[in-house]
């Protein structure tokens, strides 16, 4: 997302550095709140310094973190979407946040920022949100201060060049295609064209081609003039929020702020303010949304318009009262109701804040087809619940656990990661300029006051007469209206009198099927730190038991010392999946004993623990986490009820249409996030395509299921591997351990003498000179996108370190050029990337792009990126950039871990990856230091550039409704082709008015000779390739490869790929006392 450059008037030059006038002069700020009056969590190291700028009013949070190995800052304008209304574009905004990357006066190359961050491990993004832009980026933490400079000329001198305006129009269309067929924004968007179309909310945010080129030029409106004004008029220093956090003093950090910033332009702005206008009319409430959506869903929404009074209850929160009661899964709640009358599978709930002093408080079902049948009895049941809770005084015992968790879960904080904390706090530094004290800048979400009125008044709102009910699903007939932007078809009309006649008739009384949570017993109350022994953090956790039932990791926390732990457990049972119907038949079984354990877990989850149940590869895995105290105890609960579970056939009809459904549902997602999961299918051994999976699906009975749990997955025996991490100490680990050995203790292992060949699976192999084209229709027969992961198998064992680090630093160098031909300068789609991509047992490397361009057009235009891209590798690469990309690697490499979760997560992956390779980052690193230019050459040569040595996978997933495209994009991709393939500085602006000038009238000719009379091409060989651009854009060799449509056909005599061997003799990691010590 990025933008052109713009001159504003400001009282010095931007480019005028200022560091020497401002720093250490505390008069050019002023403090709002620092060190010694912000509460931090127990353990946060870092210091802050929150200020404004007394020269144009700009608020910065400065965080100072010495330990970090990422620096990141984060701009939050509020202003936002709500704004386009004041111009009549749609999505201006958006385009705005789009263009603002693509060069400033200081910076005029278009992908200056982003080379930058991509030389040195960095990477940025932004949003458009209703009242709020927000813009990031994170770095190595050497290279703060070039990233802020580059930064802030956003903010100061932007260019908005007319170059790029086109493209990004193009991509700004490309991002709103991708969500066309999302049922998410379709409703979304339904709301707000039902909502008043007076107020900003019922606008069209994203944008497109039509709002941000057709309609303009048909007015004769110039859209970048409007945009500079937008930018101009709205883009005052005093309406944003800056944070930057690096490893730099505060003073340095201060020194930066001003030096960098302190040009923002202050218009003195007040806050956007949409309180004159609601955003629905009396008239739009007490109404009845019924919509098609695009997957096989049955949802329900019930929405009630509640003020926000966030400004005024910030330390109280009432809404989060009846998010824990509405929004509770336990006995006597909405949902455990409505499961055992078979009619909901899931329900959420909570409000979310439309803009300043609206909110929506939503309840939002999951029906089943028979819970769709009695949509109005939900609705009565609803409202009996929320006249029971606002019919009695609000307890106190309720608010006291919200409290208290709301309090532990602050004091144990971890750190995030950097990008995601400078955005998330830029975000909402505003408030605490204005109406929440600075002092509580990080532990606002402390709930700190019992607000019994609060309370009372906020359920007073949900009455029948302020409700908005949205009914989506497929079933839905007569329909007669559709969505302007979206095309969503729907109904809009009265909630029934009736119903509403049968809410006020049929209230609480009493019914015994509804009623407050039992005390949560999970509350964790001993917060105690087990202190780790040894002097320095180990890298490899130790093996406490080894033999042919059990492999038992354990590590104590020696680095992040938290109150926490992790619990995780893979059970190897080769019987539940030897074929794709014991798969099928174990992932109903685990997905029925989640929904037994639902209470259980629910009461965990809400206190900070986290239990994880999934049918995995030849077995299953469960993960217990969070807060250590009471963490055993958790687990112990979980394994009885597995090992002892009996699968009840009154839920089974709704478990499995709810797999059944998303299942089915996949095909409907975008195209990008199925791509892969094909190719992972595709290439692993056990691992089955979606549509075989509801084949057999569709057929099992409850009885299947009954007899494979119980009796068949148990045959073949067990054998378990287990990390325990974290808060435990290791009398505490062995206790674990016995709980692990005797739920157990009733099944036979599985191997005789300990093998661990035997229970690691593998990949399949590409031979050499392959090419496999894996052909698959999109489900979704409106979706316009495309979609194509070009894939390359390098290696088929992924244990080759130097193989891995080559092709990690050729990911590097190739990423962002990548993103910028194919993307920004093709305008190929809006998702474009390429990287790494480590199977089983493999090692590769992929580029990835969602298009509505068809896939032959994209392997095309990959294939010609990486040849052009060999003459960058093999002749324009400077030892200077290869150096700073190896840096750039190496600061990826060594990247610290942030929280206990990260860690156990890497412990994990080397654990039932096989290879038990602990150190494994260390050791690439010490091979990147070592390796040369001329090896990388020598890699791309060998592996990426000839096929002698590698197999590829090009997966097509294919739109059935391509769109047509016109003589102009067809001339315009020929001409950006030429003049990539010979080389040739790319002239954006000439080339547009060109297309624009003789497109569609095809005079390529003209074309051809303006270009030449411009640019060095040869005129004869350009119209040659502009006459075959527009007669048939792709080589005639497209497709290429051997056509495969199914996973039979391809595995059909395939080779596997050798088993992961341990680095590393599993008796080296064996526990004694001395070695802990």
């Amino acid at each position: 997302m990025k933008i052109p450059s713009l001159k504003l008037t400001t009282a010095r030059s931007p480019f005028v550095s200022v560091s020497k006038y401002y720093s250490g002069m505390s008069n050019q700020f002023t403090t709002l709140s620092d060190d010694k009056t912000i509460e931090k969590p127990l353990l946060d190291d870092r210091s802050y310094r929150f200020i404004k700028l007394n020269n144009n009013g700009l608020r910065v949070l400065l965080i100072n973190d010495p330990s970090t190995d990422k620096a990141a800052a984060s701009l939050d304008v509020n202003v936002g979407s709500f704004t386009d209304k004041e111009y009549n574009i749609s999505g201006l905004a958006h385009f705005c946040e789009h263009l603002l990357f693509m060069g400033t006066e200081k910076y005029p190359k278009e992908n200056e920022y982003s080379n930058y961050l991509s030389k040195h491990s960095g990477s940025s993004n932004a949003y458009t949100a209703a009242e709020h832009t927000n813009y990031y980026f994170q770095v190595g933490a050497d290279y703060l201060e070039g990233a802020l400079d580059r930064f802030s000329q956003f903010f100061i001198a932007p260019l908005f060049s007319k170059s790029c305006q086109d493209r990004e129009i193009n991509a700004v269309d490309s991002e709103n295609k991708k969500n066309l067929q999302s049922d998410t924004w379709r409703l979304y968007q339904l709301d707000k064209f039902t909502s008043n179309l007076a107020h900003p909310y019922s606008g069209f945010s994203t944008g497109n081609y039509q709002t941000l080129h057709t309609d303009p030029v048909a007015k004769g409106v110039d859209v970048r003039d409007i945009l500079i004004d937008f930018h101009k008029q709205h883009y005052s220093s005093n309406l944003m929020s800056l944070v930057i956090l690096g490893k730099e003093d505060l003073n340095t950090l201060t020194d930066w702020a001003i030096e960098k910033f302190a040009a923002v332009p202050n218009k003195d702005l007040s806050r956007p303010n949409y309180k004159g206008e609601l955003v629905y009319n009396p008239q739009q409430l007490g109404k009845l949304i019924k919509a098609k959506p695009i997957m096989d869903n049955h949802k329900m929404e019930l929405n009630f318009l509640i003020p926000d009074d966030l400004e005024d209850k910030w330390d109280t929160k009432p809404n989060g009262y009846f998010s824990h009661l509405v929004g509770h899964e336990s006995k006597g709640s909405i949902i455990y109701y409505l499961k055992q009358k078979g009619w909901a599978t899931d329900l959420s709930a909570g409000a979310m804040t439309v803009c300043q002093g609206t909110s929506n408080f939503y309840i939002e079902f999951q029906l089943t087809p028979k819970g769709f049948e009695n949509w109005q009895e939900i609705v009565v049941i609803t409202f009996q619940y929320l006249n029971f809770v606002t019919d009695d005084a609000p307890r106190k015992w309720i608010w006291d656990e919200i409290e208290e968790m709301s309090q532990v879960n602050f004091k144990f904080k971890q750190k995030m990661e950097a990008s995601k904390t400078v955005s998330t706090l830029s975000n909402k530094l505003y408030k605490f300029d204005e109406y929440i004290p600075a002092s509580y800048l990080l532990s606002s979400a402390i709930v700190r006051k019992f607000d019994p009125e609060a309370i009372k008044r906020f359920g007073s709102y949900f009455t029948p007469e302020n409700l908005r009910i949205t009914l989506a699903s497929q079933l839905l007939a007569g329909l007669n209206k559709q969505e302007k932007w979206y095309g969503t078809e729907y109904e809009y009309e009265d909630i029934p009198q009736a119903l509403i006649q049968q809410i006020k008739s049929q209230p609480y009384n009493g019914n015994p099927n509804l009623h407050y949570p039992r005390p949560n017993n999970f509350i964790p109350t001993n917060f105690e730190v087990t202190k780790a022994k040894s002097k320095h953090p180990q890298v490899a956790p130790y093996l406490i038991e080894h033999n042919n039932k059990i492999n038992l990791w354990y590590k104590q926390d020696d680095t992040f010392e938290v109150p926490k732990g992790s619990i995780e457990v893979a059970f190897h049972l080769p019987s539940s999946n030897t074929d794709i119907n014991t798969s099928v038949m174990s992932n109903v079984a685990i997905e029925l004993l989640d929904d037994e354990l639902n209470e259980l877990t629910y009461f965990a989850e809400l206190v900070g623990l986290k239990v994880k149940l999934h049918a995995w590869r030849d077995g299953f895995l469960i993960n217990v986490s969070g807060y250590s105290h009471k963490l055993s105890n958790l687990l112990q609960e979980v394994l009885t009820k597995f090992f002892q579970f009996e699968p009840q056939q009154d839920r089974f009809e709704s478990i499995k249409f709810k797999l059944l459904k998303n299942l089915k549902n996949f095909g409907f997602q975008v195209p990008f996030q199925q791509v892969g999961v094909y190719h992972l299918q595709l290439l692993n051994e056990k691992l089955y395509q979606q549509d075989d999976r509801i084949e057999v699906l569709q057929k099992v009975t409850y009885k299947d299921v009954y007899q494979h749990f119980k009796q068949n997955i148990w045959q073949s025996g067990i054998f378990a591997e287990v990390l325990i991490h974290g808060n435990f100490d290791v009398a505490q680990s062995k206790q674990i351990r016995d709980i692990i050995n005797e739920s157990m203790e009733n099944v036979k292992p599985w191997m005789d003498k300990y093998n661990e060949e035997q229970f690691h699976l593998q990949s399949y192999v590409l031979q050499p000179n392959e090419t496999i084209r894996y052909e698959v229709p999109l489900k979704d027969t409106a979706n316009i996108n495309s979609c194509i992961e070009y894939y390359i198998q390098i290696n088929t064992n992924a244990d080759s370190l130097k193989l891995r680090v080559l092709t990690d630093l050729f990911a590097t160098i190739i990423r962002e050029p990548c993103f910028d031909q194919l993307r920004t300068k093709e305008q190929l789609g809006y998702v474009v990337f390429s990287g790494t991509v480590l199977g089983r047992t493999t090692l590769g490397f992929r580029i990835l792009i969602q298009s509505e361009r068809k896939c032959d057009y994209l392997q095309y235009r990959i294939e010609e990126f990486l040849a052009q891209f060999g003459n960058y590798v093999n002749n324009e690469l400077s030892t200077e950039d290869f150096i700073k990309f190896k840096h750039a690697l190496k600061n990826i490499k060594l990247t610290k871990l942030k929280h206990l979760n990260e860690e156990t997560a890497r412990l994990w992956s080397n654990i039932i990856d096989g290879y038990y390779d602990f150190d494994s980052r260390s050791r690439q690193v010490e091979i990147l230091e070592n390796i040369t230019k001329d090896e990388l050459v020598e890699f791309f040569n060998t592996f990426i550039a000839k096929s002698d040595n590698t197999g590829k996978l090009i997966t097509y997933l294919k739109s059935q409704n391509p769109t047509e495209f016109t003589e102009s994009k067809k001339l315009h991709s020929g001409i950006i082709n030429y003049l990539y393939r010979n080389q040739i500085e790319i002239d954006h602006e000439l080339i547009d008015n060109l297309v624009k000038q003789y497109g569609e009238h095809k005079d390529l000719v003209l074309v051809a000779k303006e270009l030449s009379d411009n640019i060095n091409v040869n005129k004869d060989k350009l119209l040659k390739v502009l006459n075959k651009a527009i007669s048939y854009p792709v080589p005639e060799i497209y497709p290429t490869g051997k056509l495969v449509v199914n996973d039979e056909e391809f595995r059909k005599n395939r080779e596997l790929s050798g088993k992961p061997k341990p680095v590393n003799a599993l008796t080296k990691f064996l526990y004694n006392e001395q070695s802990h010590l």
